[in-house]
């Protein structure tokens, strides 16, 4: 059975281009942002990885790993970030937040499915 995996972002663009990166080997969701994000969570979908966007209208990433590490069900679900933001202490700020990983768009494609890799394997 497939390992699952739920991406957050805005960008319809985004979202297809790392679907049809991740399909070949994962059951992918997706959703537009962290409201929409926490709606499939809440309605049975348990991903085994979530990859998500920073920058997101309504919840965005940062709002949405606060919450999701913060509920009981969904605090193991480990996260990875993306985002065409390149500071430190935003990467410093969400991986104390409970994100797992962070990566800057645009993304290496290996890169990533490398590190879903080595986070599914330590999970």
């Amino acid at each position: 059975m497939k390992k699952k995996i739920l991406i957050l972002d805005d960008k319809s663009e985004f979202r297809r281009l790392t679907k049809s990166i991740l399909s070949n080997k994962y059951d992918v969701e997706s959703a537009e942002n962290g409201i929409e994000g926490l709606s499939i969570l809440q309605n049975g979908y348990m991903p085994d990885l979530i990859v998500t966007d920073l920058m997101m209208p309504e919840l965005g990433g940062k709002g949405f790993v606060e919450q999701l590490k913060s509920s009981g069900a969904f605090k193991n679900i480990p996260v990875i970030v993306l985002s065409s933001i390149d500071k430190s202490d935003e990467k410093i700020q969400l991986i104390n937040l409970g994100a797992s990983d962070y990566l800057e768009k645009p993304y290496n494609p290996a890169e990533l499915l490398a590190r879903i890799e080595n986070l599914l394997k330590n999970k």
